[in-house]
């Protein structure tokens, strides 16, 4: 069975090296490097190559603790990625690579999900690269949030607007959400549009001229964000999600300060005449 799983993977982009390393990430909750090494037959000297590949194809994370280790991602939510980043190039035969995407993710999600059940309390700091993942996980975090969502919104984003649509905030009832966005953003017509739906929803809105970072909090217990690059700004979207309420009390006081001296929307508009 691996060896059709590694040739189907290789078909969607995957070197057989890639692919081999991505199955035995699935045996396992998590592994160090030298353990996915060992166990891939991977050398060592190879094997972080490797692993960052599959970061940045989004089948990959790295956990940050007392030692860093590697995690598997869903694997149907990394091949519609890698399907979709794909697309144009496979466009000729897309249908045929849809379905093999499809089969996959039949194939190996009852794996990755088998893996799962046992957490590692010191597994409290994600680092993911990939868009994709970025997006899905903001997104698992807004549906499970029960209190609070707050945020700081500045460029690059992990979602293209074209697909907002899709991928709108879930304003749950009960769940206060409220958001400080850069004013150059909602100078661009198609970016304010986006968030006036936001306000529209439930969502409580300020602006500022600046902001120091991309940063999500949730229910005052989880944080996401993004520190840029400054040698390739526009398109690190290297992100860091930790479960430390500490921290996030932390940042939280930071996002108030912010808040507090921001304008409303209506006060933006009106700035703007």
């Amino acid at each position: 069975m691996d060896d059709i799983n590694i040739m189907n993977l290789q078909k969607i982009g995957l070197s057989y090296t890639e692919a081999k390393v991505y199955l035995n990430l699935l045996k396992k909750k998590n592994f160090t490097a030298t353990e996915i090494s060992q166990i891939s037959g991977v050398s060592r000297s190879k094997i972080y190559e490797i692993l960052n590949k599959l970061i940045n194809k989004g089948l990959c994370i790295e956990i940050r603790g007392n030692v860093k280790k590697y995690a598997p991602t869903n694997p149907e939510t990394a091949f519609n990625g890698i399907l979709l980043k794909n697309k144009q190039q496979f466009e000729s035969e897309h249908k045929n690579k849809k379905k093999l995407v499809f089969e996959l993710s039949k194939t190996l999600t009852p794996l990755y999900i088998s893996e799962k059940q046992n957490t590692d309390a010191l597994n409290y700091i994600e680092v993911i690269r990939e868009k994709t993942q970025i997006a899905e996980k903001v997104h698992i975090l807004e549906r499970n949030a029960e209190k609070e969502i707050i945020s700081f919104s500045k460029a690059p984003f992990a979602m293209s607007l074209n697909n907002v649509g899709d991928n709108n905030i879930s304003f749950k009832c009960g769940v206060k959400h409220k958001g400080v966005y850069e004013a150059k953003e909602l100078r661009k017509p198609k970016f304010f549009d986006v968030v006036k739906s936001y306000e529209k929803a439930g969502e409580e809105i300020r602006v500022v001229e600046h902001l120091p970072l991309k940063l999500h909090i949730f229910d005052e217990k989880t944080v996401v964000f993004a520190l840029e690059n400054r040698l390739t700004p526009r398109s690190n979207l290297t992100t860091m999600i930790i479960e430390h309420e500490d921290l996030a009390h932390t940042l939280k006081e930071n996002f108030q300060v912010y808040w507090d001296k921001a304008l409303t929307l209506d006060e933006f508009i009106e700035n703007e005449k």
